[in-house]
């Protein structure tokens, strides 16, 4: 720490420096007058000018009264050792006197002009700082988003930018004050909420304490006061100004922020509705079929020439009906159509419809694949299963299902305006009813077509020739289970046998398997 000298501290006295510039004042002028008179045959004019030049050197550079003081020594000293009589005070003719008079009003004339030069430089020093000290405040609330952030770096930013002791900011809506700075208590929340509702600058000139309200658009914000510093009410009201302008900014941006965020959940709500609406179409329509509805807001009719459907019927639904109350009988419906549409899911069919206690699925459409005869069956057999557990259970609604399965071509398209449906037509349909209808409880009935697609892969029992109820005789047969050679008994769900020979003949992985054909009691998908 640098300890300033007795003498530098008297230097720095006021008073003692306003006596020690006159004196030096007097000196100079005396030194002058000095060195003029040592010179000889020296002409009065330039010693006069002389004179003037100190004078002026010392408007310049100290005061009025510098400069006064110098110009009565000047005077004086002219006139008693320049002019006659040489070395007594008095003037005989008009010219000294003039002389005289005009040296003093110089003096003061320059002083003057010295001074008012001063004070337009150290005015424009000062108002230069000023703007330095708004732009850096400026630059520092600019990074605000809100109202109490904005309040908190204003007058957390004005001690230090402007050399206040302390600063208080008053939010009128919340009633919230920050604070900052030592003395900051001294600026009472009453002094703050009355600059607010009086709507003008409040100056304490004795306690050097000033309030500037601020408003928005007709609206009251708050105030900001500061204390120890005096500044000018052009910069007060450049800070109001500015608070103004930040807050403006903010509260635009608090605006888009409020619209994005509206935007944004209006945009939620809409995938969502459409994510509904996409769940609703699919579970309609086909997904393949549904894109190119929304696409070309129609769908073709399509060709299949190789599908296979399945059909089942539960036995005894008609007198289910005359015993079961309806709200029973539609919830029993419901947990075996459920399981079945989860079978569908897992393997890969497509469900159609369900018409009464009929269910319909087929396989190989819209997405057409070479393994739709075998992946079929085995759906059928765990919706037999499914079937056979209930009644295993002890439930007291025993139901027993046929199961139909035929392959061949179809026709396939979207019909109507007005709850459309996606189906399919083509003698494949009739034969697939007809597949269930001559099958037996809790069996699965094959036509000769399917058949000759899945023998190779599970035990069929031939039935012979069936008569239809259009008296029409086909080949039927019952699927059985798994043959015994893909089982190879090593435990394995699929067993390597069955995935072996399934690659072999599609170039591809089955998609689930029934676990409970090769004595699991499980069913498992495939890579689950």
């Amino acid at each position: 720490m640098v300890v300033d000298s007795p003498f530098k501290m008297l230097l720095n006295h006021p008073a003692l420096a306003r006596i020690l510039r006159l004196l030096a004042s007097v000196g100079l002028v005396c030194a002058v007058l000095a060195v003029a008179f040592r010179i000889p045959g020296i002409r009065p004019t330039t010693v006069t000018s002389a004179l003037i030049v100190a004078v002026i050197l010392l408007a310049a550079k100290w005061g009025r009264w510098e400069t006064t003081l110098a110009s009565l020594a000047a005077a004086y000293g002219f006139e008693t050792y320049f002019e006659p009589p040489i070395g007594e005070f008095g003037v005989k003719d008009l010219q000294g006197w003039l002389a005289v008079i005009a040296m003093f009003l110089s003096g003061i004339v320059v002083s003057y002009i010295a001074l008012q030069a001063r004070k337009r430089a150290a005015d424009a020093v000062q108002s230069k700082l000023e703007t330095e000290r708004l732009y850096e405040l400026g630059q520092a609330m600019l990074a605000s988003d809100s109202l109490q952030a904005t309040a908190y770096i204003a007058v957390n930013r004005m001690v230090p930018i402007f050399g206040a002791k302390g600063a208080a900011f008053y939010l009128h809506g919340s009633g919230e004050v920050h604070r900052a700075g030592a003395e900051s208590g001294r600026l009472s929340d009453e002094a703050l909420r009355d600059a607010v509702k009086a709507q003008e600058i409040r100056i304490d000139a004795g306690e050097k304490i000033s309030i500037i309200p601020v408003w928005l658009a007709g609206d009251p914000v708050g105030s900001l006061g500061f204390i120890g510093i005096s500044l000018s009410d052009t910069v007060m009201k450049s800070i109001g100004s500015l608070l103004s302008v930040v807050l403006e900014r903010v509260k635009a941006s608090e605006k888009l922020v409020a619209a994005n965020q509206e935007l944004e959940r209006r945009h939620h709500q809409v995938e969502e509705q459409k994510r509904t609406s996409e769940s609703l179409l699919l579970n309609i329509l086909p997904a393949e079929v549904a894109d190119e509805l929304r696409t070309k807001g129609m769908v073709s009719p399509k060709y299949f020439e190789d599908v296979t459907i399945l059909f089942t019927d539960f036995v005894g639904f008609t007198l289910a009906t005359e015993k079961l109350a309806a709200e029973d009988l539609v919830q029993v419906l419901n947990e075996y159509f459920t399981a079945f549409d989860h079978i569908v899911t897992r393997y890969g069919l497509e469900k159609m419809k369900t018409i009464g206690d009929s269910y319909m699925c087929l396989s190989g459409l819209p997405i057409r694949n070479p393994a739709h005869p075998v992946d079929t069956v085995m759906a059928a057999f765990e919706m037999l299963e499914v079937v056979k557990n209930r009644s295993r259970s002890g439930s007291p609604f025993e139901w027993k299902v046929r199961i139909g399965i035929h392959t061949g071509p179809v026709i396939a398209g979207v019909v109507g305006i007005n709850k459309f449906a996606f189906d399919i037509w083509g003698d494949t349909v009739n034969y697939s009813s007809r597949m269930e209808s001559s099958g037996h409880p809790n069996r699965i009935n094959l036509s000769e077509r399917t058949y000759s697609r899945v023998k190779d892969f599970f035990v069929c029992e031939y039935r012979g020739k069936v008569a239809t109820k259009e008296k029409k005789e086909l080949d039927m047969y019952f699927a059985n289970g798994l043959l015994p050679s893909l089982w190879n008994g090593d435990g394995k769900v699929p067993p390597e046998a069955f995935v072996r020979r399934y690659n072999v003949y599609f170039q591809k992985d089955p998609p689930a398997f029934p676990a409970f054909l090769t004595g699991c009691h499980d069913v498992v998908a495939v890579g689950s």
